[in-house]
């Protein structure tokens, strides 16, 4: 039996010889001018395990954490994607070498709680990019100037730093910005007006920082998607984000600021709610009035709160979603009652009433 299986072998292998040598092996699709960049990135790091198959002379499109491109009308690859995350052993700056990955269009470098420092120009020499998700890092310092010349930026995230200084105007001219995330850092000063230029559908999240003053009336002409600007400083009406024309609006978090405006005259087609709107957060304000009955009518509604507020009045249940939330999301107005609250007491309307009555008033 045993000579039977070597004479098989043998009778087989010059076929398989053949076979072997005929088969043309696959190409390596790595460029060498990335190749090295990408090696040299791995020795800026000092080898972390995140990069343990970046190996000299293989394959760098099929490395862990990199993607290649094909250039249009070309044979050429090209690294296009580049993410470097979850490592806790990774320490330093973003390294200035990325600038010579000319047709990056991802760059990640996030969840690196030991990468610091500030966000280097180089990436300003990257004109591709689309996509940049610098999040949940230690950088410090503003959010630079020349990330204006990165005009087909579709989504920034720089959440969870340490950045401080204001919010470039810029940002909200950039053409093609959609998806804009600065949650959990120290910046200061205003929203800028500018932002009202963005397109339907965006989603901007600015909570958790140090900004203060109105928000700019020009937002009330975006129809977001999600618009967040919870934990801030800011002041005055924000009523115009709400309306007829918000039919993108799906998250809207105004919460823990020092707004007031009358939300009883707050306007939302009932259609609308009935297929959007997932989240509304006021609560920690100074908003007055009555519940809106439309508030009653968000079908699809599951995250809300309107506590430490000034409302008053009856709890509205017509459509009965209010019903459904605990009575914390309505704690602290004293003037609210009704289902989930305790029931609505008859007689002449208290000081919360009058107080909103006489805000009512001084606004007309």
């Amino acid at each position: 039996m045993e000579r039977k299986s070597i004479f098989l072998l043998l009778l087989f292998l010059p076929s398989l010889t053949f076979s072997l040598i005929s088969s043309p092996p696959r190409p390596n699709l790595c460029h060498p001018d990335d190749e090295k960049v990408l090696l040299k990135i791995k020795d800026y790091f000092h080898n972390t395990s995140l990069f343990s198959t970046w190996i000299p002379h293989t394959d760098c499109c099929k490395w862990r954490i990199v993607s290649c491109k094909k250039i249009p009308k070309t044979t050429i690859h090209r690294v296009n994607f580049l993410e470097i995350d979850g490592a806790d052993d990774l320490v330093g700056t973003i390294p200035p070498l990325i600038a010579d990955l000319p047709y990056l269009e991802t760059l990640i470098f996030r969840l690196l709680p030991n990468l610091t420092g500030p966000i280097p120009q180089a990436i300003a020499r990257l004109p591709h990019l689309k996509f940049v998700l610098l999040n949940w890092n230690n950088l410090t310092g503003p959010i630079p100037d020349y990330f204006s010349k990165l005009t087909n930026l579709a989504t920034l995230g720089l959440n969870n730093n340490q950045l401080t200084g204001p919010i470039p105007a810029y940002l909200g001219r950039l053409p093609k910005l959609q998806g804009l995330d600065l949650y959990d850092n120290h910046l200061t000063g205003p929203i800028p007006d500018s932002f009202g230029s963005f397109k339907a559908g965006s989603q901007v999240t600015l909570s958790n920082n140090m900004l203060s003053g109105p928000i700019p009336r020009s937002l009330g002409k975006v129809n977001f998607s999600i618009f967040e600007a919870a934990g801030n400083q800011l002041t005055g009406d924000a009523s115009f984000l709400f309306g007829e024309c918000k039919t993108e609006l799906a998250h809207l978090d105004l919460s823990r600021n020092k707004l007031s405006f009358d939300l009883s005259k707050v306007v939302m087609p009932v259609g609308q709610l009935e297929s959007n709107l997932l989240v509304l957060r006021l609560e920690n304000n100074m908003i007055y009035g009555k519940l809106p009955a439309w508030l009653g009518q968000a079908s699809l509604l599951y995250d809300f709160n309107v506590s430490y507020n000034q409302l008053f009045g009856p709890i509205p249940t017509v459509g009965g979603k209010l019903q459904e939330f605990d009575p914390s999301s309505f704690s602290h107005n004293k003037g609210l009652c009704g289902s989930p609250l305790p029931p609505c007491k008859q007689g002449r309307p208290g000081s919360i009433e009058l107080f909103a009555l006489a805000q009512e008033r001084a606004s007309l």
